[in-house]
């Protein structure tokens, strides 16, 4: 009986989703950017700290444009020759904003178009334009020439140099002398996670900023892990960003070592992504999406950073276009993507900015900064509206740096604070807490949450936001955890083996999820050949025939044909069901990959299989 029911939701769920990612992904809507701007510096340019302005244009998707010593070319032949002529008599240079190949960038898009059944952007489509003097004018005048041009999306400004979202005049005062945020209201209630074992285990937290004090004491043994060839520039440390970044990080990531602070996510992994180094120069759009695509989905991207805005303040870094579209991809992808909305007391729902409010949701949990207090309202300087999501504390968070608490024998590696602050200290909070509650959910459930669904967990569970502009509730991680336990229980999933080896070795798929409905199923190919065909097969009964010389598991009753092919040796894949497999029913899985010099010219993984609860 349960049989027939689960082929029906392989049938309902699996299938559509087979053909989504072949022939019917949504379209992607292209981005309009409007006026192009260089927005004004809102503190004014400061000497010396690397400020300035560059020219992105993003070519459309069906173009393929890349940049051929300096000159923009497509690669299925459609006319740039407007953008060439501009290009020659403005004297203008384009560069590839990413240093990616095709194949990389094309496991990134794909892996998000199947996870999405949306088309994505073509990310090597970004350039930097590099224009004769570099005025801000100057810029303005050649970016809304191009971005009228055909083949062009959009065209934007992107403010350099932009300082960090950190404390705010007049400096915090030494408040607290413990981490109120850790604990129950006015805090996020993170001990009730500790108390249950949950430390951030299985997820791994990538922090994207200006610079960190790794070696000190306190982050010394995280075993944070630098991105590698990339070394922040000299100036991030005498501006002091690098406090910046030691704070926002110990505030998750610091050992439980019996000194100094307990990070909210001990036992996670943590990565720092720097934008600004001596390899290459200004890049927080490369950072971003460095991170991005060596996180796997369910894993957290902390964006401790903002952008000029429009309204004369600081807000999200994603009012840049091209930032809000990769974050949009990330998302798509199963990453949480988490950013400080800025400290400029912006309204987002104003006029100023219904270019980017129009352009639509990136899926990203932006942070506003509240009060460390019960009441939970809108600190001063925090940007706000209904695009922001929830709100950190925003002052007196002890945490590791600055050492206006103490630095214990003056050592730069021995300083603490107590007066962390801004949107800075609210979404460093808010993505150890992202952290806790994905560790939480792969202890449950069996994997990780949806981006949108933890999203909307921590809007959905928070407490309340007492006075101001909407910067929401701030996250309730007992509320939170109460939640996702009343959720199904986790799926059971088994390795049966049976893997049949090919020229690569021996291909390997895990399965991970949940088979309630509503639940999502994750099945990720890996050390199969690059490039190779391949077909998921799906089936509610275990068949275990010889065949090709291995073993064929799982009866096809679904299957996801041969067209879909690796990259880079790996294929992720993941549905969600639409209605759950009935309690105690086994799905089996298995990826059968042609392989030419195989002898039997096939490779088979070994085959999954998942219980229902």
């Amino acid at each position: 009986m349960f049989s027939h029911h689960a082929r029906v939701v392989l049938l309902l769920a699996l299938a559509p989703a087979a053909h989504a990612q072949m022939l019917e992904l949504r379209p992607r809507a292209p981005e309009h950017a409007g006026p192009v701007r260089a927005h004004p510096f809102p503190d004014a340019a400061l000497p010396g700290q690397g400020r300035g302005y560059r020219l992105i244009v993003k070519f459309d998707d069906a173009a393929r444009a890349r940049a051929f010593g300096g000159v923009p070319q497509s690669q299925v032949g459609v006319d740039l020759a407007a953008v060439r002529a501009l290009a020659a008599k403005e004297g203008l240079v384009f560069t590839p904003a990413l240093d990616w190949s095709e194949t990389r960038a094309a496991a990134l898009e794909q892996r998000a178009a199947l996870r999405s059944g949306r088309a994505q952007p073509d990310l090597l489509g970004l350039h930097y334009v590099t224009v004769p003097g570099n005025a801000p004018e100057q810029l303005e005048v050649v970016g809304n020439r191009l971005a009228a041009l055909p083949g062009v999306e959009y065209a934007e400004i992107e403010a350099l140099g932009v300082p960090p979202p950190a404390d705010i005049a007049p400096p915090t005062p030494n408040l607290a002398a413990s981490q109120g945020y850790t604990q129950p209201n006015p805090g996020m209630y993170a001990s009730v996670l500790w108390a249950e074992g949950i430390r951030g285990q299985g997820v791994r937290l990538a922090d994207c900023e200006y610079g960190w004090v790794t070696s000190h004491e306190d982050l010394v043994d995280a075993g944070v892990v630098p991105e590698p060839g990339q070394t922040p520039v000299s100036s991030v440390a005498s501006f002091g960003w690098d406090e910046h970044g030691t704070a926002a990080l110990g505030a998750s990531a610091a050992p439980w070592n019996g000194y100094g602070v307990n990070g909210l996510a001990p036992l996670a992994e943590f990565a720092t992504f720097p934008e600004w180094t001596v390899e290459g120069g200004s890049r927080r759009l490369q950072a971003i999406t460095n991170a991005i695509d060596t996180s796997d989905a369910g894993d957290v991207v902390l964006l401790e950073m903002q952008a000029t805005g429009a309204g004369g303040g600081y807000g999200p870094a994603e009012l840049v276009n091209s930032i809000r579209i990769v974050c949009k991809l990330g998302v798509d992808a199963g990453v949480v993507v988490v950013g400080a909305a800025g400290n400029g007391d912006q309204n987002l729902d104003g006029p100023a900015y219904a270019s980017y409010m129009a352009a639509g949701d990136s899926g990203a949990i932006l942070v506003g900064a509240g009060s460390a207090n019960g009441g939970h309202h809108k600190l001063g300087f925090s940007t706000y509206g209904s695009r922001v999501d929830v709100q950190g504390w925003g002052e007196s968070v002890f945490t590791l740096g600055y050492g206006d608490y103490a630095a214990y024998g003056g050592d730069k590696k021995q300083r603490y604070t107590a007066g962390f602050s801004g949107t800075s200290s609210g979404s460093a909070v808010v993505a150890g807490a992202a952290v806790l509650l994905q560790s939480a959910a792969i202890d449950r459930l069996g994997a990780p949450l949806d981006p949108l669904v933890l999203r909307d967990i921590l809007v959905n569970t928070g407490t309340p936001q007492g006075s101001g502009g909407a910067i929401g509730p701030l996250p309730n991680l007992q509320a939170a955890l109460d939640f996702i336990d009343n959720l199904a229980p986790a799926t059971v999933w088994q390795d049966l083996g049976f893997a049949l080896p090919g020229t690569s070795g021996a291909p390997v798929l895990a399965g991970s999820g949940n088979l309630a409905a509503g639940g999502t199923l994750s099945l990720a190919l890996s050390g199969a050949p690059v490039l190779a065909p391949c077909a998921l097969f799906a089936g509610a009964s275990d068949l275990s025939l010889p065949f090709a010389g291995g073993t064929f598991v799982p009866s096809p009753d679904v299957y996801l044909p041969f067209p879909t092919t690796t990259l880079q040796g790996t294929l992720p894949y993941q549905v969600q069901l639409p209605q759950g497999v009935p309690p105690g029913a086994t799905l089996w899985f298995q990826y059968w990959v042609l392989d030419p010099f195989a002898p039997s010219g096939l490779s088979a993984s070994n085959a999954v299989s998942a219980t229902a609860p």
